[in-house]
């Protein structure tokens, strides 16, 4: 094989200098490696720095790197423990960023983050801070009340604290560090036997006026865990966009068993059935920009072959106006059987559809023999070989969505004046001339997000039972921005401040709320918030001191006025609700 790759590079090189028309431009496509944190290739400046030369001399552009396994962390995260195989004085992303980026070619750097899973089963984390410590409440469990899935222990995305926490984490990456994109994998459940969190089910039953726990197949059960998922990735979407209009936002995706038959097939495969991965509206309703399924099959396999021919046909005709990228399992596959793989990928469907590039799982599992023990390891063949299949390097094809945008997005907080509680389930009706366009339930946590709207005016209602209806004024909407818009619904003896200065104005031992300020700095069980007017800033004191906070969090506080030192004015017992992100 590799003496006849040669041979026809040699008949290629001498057509051109016999004065043959030249080879054809290859089109931008996306290539790159998932590399994982459990093998070698991030653990050290040498790792890294073979990592990146061994990438562009295969001519790759793009480099998607695990950088959360469990709930912990491979870069220096403000939230979580660092990771158990990684140096405390070594911050592995910083310093990929910097050869990734500065050096030439340039590389694109996707932060890759285990999303459910977070921690084995075999064990408990020791420190302190780590997610199941923090909150172990959050955890999903079976219809039986076991807690030890097929991947350890998971968090569940019906407790709104998972929302609320796994959202901090991503946006904590955005604001502190230069990446191109943050990349979701296990962002999903398990199965469908899980999600059965007795926060989850309460809440299922408060909206669907239902009681007891429901049948693992009840189809409004189903669809309640599919919307918890959806919900967490249109916040981070939408939220992490706002910070940073040009950044990525992609996912591993699941392919389990063969692709579908044609578009109304999409409901019996797996990632929507069983684990309540509907990546499909993801890419429909445009809060994932780039979908990369991992369609990881043994190719000397003929069933398993067939399941790769299937999904990359479906997946090239259903990318719906984003980007689909091919995940190519050559973990599982000899040399040859890839490079077929990487062939049927970069052809056209018989629609003359185009998947927009491919990415190898992985860069430490080289090649194999159709199961995970077959693997072998970091085998310097397979990337010669990639540099002889792809001699040049290409861009990366253009999102036009982010560098040309034409629709904006309106997002939000919805909080209860009198407990300072996210707002669960209110309904929030999207108005344009007077008419209703769209409407969505918030989620746990109160957030709602409209994604991709024409530019324009609009106007908000926000209704609830129990609560009056509250309608926004007028919202503009233009391209490429996120309007936010934060509701507060109900009556509460607390006045509602917006400035810091009014605070004087008020008498200590008062309660207040104070709505949507940045925290500038954070210290233990104090988070001091800036003004946006001035140079005012506000101490904190916290009712809850479990949940995290990071300088560039936008927040609303409710709390009791005091007077601190020198007079100034100090918010004590203060219950905190995040409505919002901007660049510290």
């Amino acid at each position: 094989m590799r003496r006849f790759l040669i041979l026809l590079t040699m008949m290629m090189l001498g057509g051109t200098l016999m004065g043959n028309a030249p080879l054809k431009e290859e089109m931008p496509e996306f290539r790159g490696f998932w590399v994982d944190a459990y093998n070698t290739g991030l653990h050290t400046k040498e790792s890294i720095d073979l990592l990146v030369k061994r990438a562009r001399e295969a001519n790759m552009n793009a480099l998607i790197v695990q950088m959360r396994k469990r709930g912990d962390a491979h870069y220096n995260s403000l939230l979580e423990p660092r990771a158990t195989n990684q140096s405390a004085e070594f911050d592995s992303l910083a310093y990929l960023i910097e050869k990734a980026h500065n050096e030439s070619p340039r590389l694109e750097v996707h932060v890759w983050v285990n999303s459910h899973p977070i921690w084995p089963g075999s064990g408990w984390p020791e420190a302190d801070n780590h997610l199941l410590n923090r909150f172990p409440e959050i955890q999903t469990e079976d219809v039986d009340g076991n807690r030890v899935t097929e991947v350890g222990y998971g968090a569940d995305w019906g407790h709104p604290v998972t929302n609320d926490f796994f959202t901090k984490v991503l946006l904590d990456v955005v604001k502190r560090y230069n990446v191109d994109g943050i990349h979701f994998d296990y962002i999903r459940y398990t199965g469908e036997k899980w999600g059965y969190n007795p926060v989850s089910i309460e809440r299922f039953n408060r909206q669907h006026n239902r009681t007891g726990k429901p049948k693992q197949d009840d189809a409004l059960w189903k669809q309640w865990r599919r919307d918890q998922v959806t919900a967490v990735v249109r916040k981070i979407y939408v939220n992490t966009t706002a910070l940073k209009p040009n950044l990525k936002v992609s996912a591993a995706l699941i392919t389990w068993g063969d692709g579908p038959k044609d578009t109304g097939d999409w409901v019996n495969r797996s990632a929507y059935r069983s684990v309540f991965q509907d990546w499909q509206s993801w890419l429909k309703e445009g809060i994932l920009d780039m979908a990369v399924p991992m369609i990881y099959y043994n190719q000397a396999n003929l069933t398993y072959k067939q399941f790769y021919t299937n999904w990359i046909a479906y997946f090239k005709d259903h990318q719906h106006g984003r980007h689909g990228v091919i995940g190519i399992g050559n973990y599982l596959n000899s040399l040859e059987n890839t490079f077929e793989q990487i062939d049927w990928a970069k052809d056209p469907s018989l629609a003359g559809n185009r998947a927009k590039g491919i990415n190898f799982f992985s860069y430490a599992a080289t090649q194999g023999r159709g199961t995970e023990e077959g693997v072998k390891w970091n085998d310097d063949t397979f990337y010669t070989k990639l540099q002889e299949k792809f001699p040049t390097p290409v861009p990366l094809p253009e999102m036009p969505w982010k560098t040309n945008p034409t629709t904006g997005h309106i997002k939000g907080t919805v909080l209860q004046a009198d407990d300072f509680a996210w707002q669960d389930g209110a309904m929030i009706e999207l108005y344009q001339d007077g008419q209703v366009v769209r409407s969505q339930k918030t989620d746990g946590t109160g957030h709602y997000a409209f994604v991709g709207l024409e530019p324009g005016v609009y106007t908000l209602k926000a209704t609830s039972i129990g609560s009056p209806a509250v309608q926004s004024g007028r919202l503009q909407v233009t391209p490429g921005f996120a309007t936010t818009f934060n509701f507060l619904m109900g009556k509460s003896s607390a006045p509602e401040v917006r400035r810091i200065a009014s605070l004087s104005a008020y008498s200590e031992g008062m309660e207040v709320i104070l709505l949507d300020h940045q925290i500038s700095s954070v210290e233990p069980g104090i988070i001091t918030l800036k003004s946006a007017f001035g140079n005012e800033q506000v101490r904190v004191l916290l009712s809850d001191t479990r949940f995290p906070w990071t300088p560039g969090d936008i927040v609303s506080v409710k709390g009791t006025l005091k007077s601190g030192a020198n007079g100034t004015r100090v918010i004590e017992n203060a219950v905190v609700r995040w409505t919002g992100s901007a660049m510290p």
